[in-house]
Formats: C-alpha cells, sequence, structure tokens
C-alpha cells in the first residue's frame, strides 16, 4: 500500500520501459497471493479440503479487492497518479499466478 500511495511528483523520473510496469503488478500480486496462501496453510492443516477450499477463495478474494483499492485509491486521493484497469488486470492475473505456483508448490511439499 506504501508503494501505491506514494504521489506521482515523488516517482523517480526515468525513462518507461513499454510493459514493465504491468509486469510488476503480475508479480507483486503473484507474491500477495502466495504470501496470502502460506499464511493460510497451517490454518486449515486439519482437514485438506477445507483449506483447498477456504483458503484458495480468501487468497483469491483478498488479492483481488486490494487491487482494486489501489487503484481506486490511486485515481481519487494520490496526487499525480491514476487507477488504470489495465493495471488491475495484471493485479488478478498476477493473483492467479500466485495461486497457481502455490498449488505447484504446496503438492510438491505434500
Amino acid at each position: 500500500m506504501v508503494l501505491t500511495g506514494i504521489p506521482g511528483s515523488c516517482l523517480p523520473h526515468v525513462k518507461p520501459i513499454v510493459g514493465l510496469d504491468k509486469v510488476v503488478h503480475l508479480l507483486m500480486y503473484a507474491a500477495f497471493a502466495f504470501l496470502c496462501l502460506w499464511g493460510y496453510r497451517k490454518q486449515f492443516i486439519s482437514n485438506g479440503q477445507a483449506y483447498q477450499k477456504k483458503a484458495l477463495l480468501l487468497a483469491l478474494v483478498i488479492s483481488i479487492f486490494y487491487g482494486g483499492l489501489t487503484e481506486i485509491l490511486q485515481e481519487y486521493l494520490v496526487p499525480g497518479r491514476t487507477g488504470d484497469w489495465i493495471d488491475f488486470l495484471a493485479d488478478g492475473i498476477g493473483t492467479l499466478l500466485g495461486v497457481f505456483v502455490f498449488q505447484l508448490f504446496y503438492r510438491h511439499k505434500k
């Protein structure tokens, strides 16, 4: 939240690399979803099926909601920043990637 709330005037002025912003969004939300699931894994460990359904749903909902919230806050509250639907889409794809990677990792560790 701290990085998304920095006013545009405080960001460094560098020559933009096409698509890098979207890759950063994707990777941040992949990590966010992965870490949400990592935190939930022990809470639901006694019942594997409950873990699967509840933790996956929680990680998806929290990550996607958070991505949308940050875009709305950037649009309306952060000077010099704008919300972007494509950033939100990258957040959602990153969330799905994080869930997918966690599933691969978690199944491999079992």
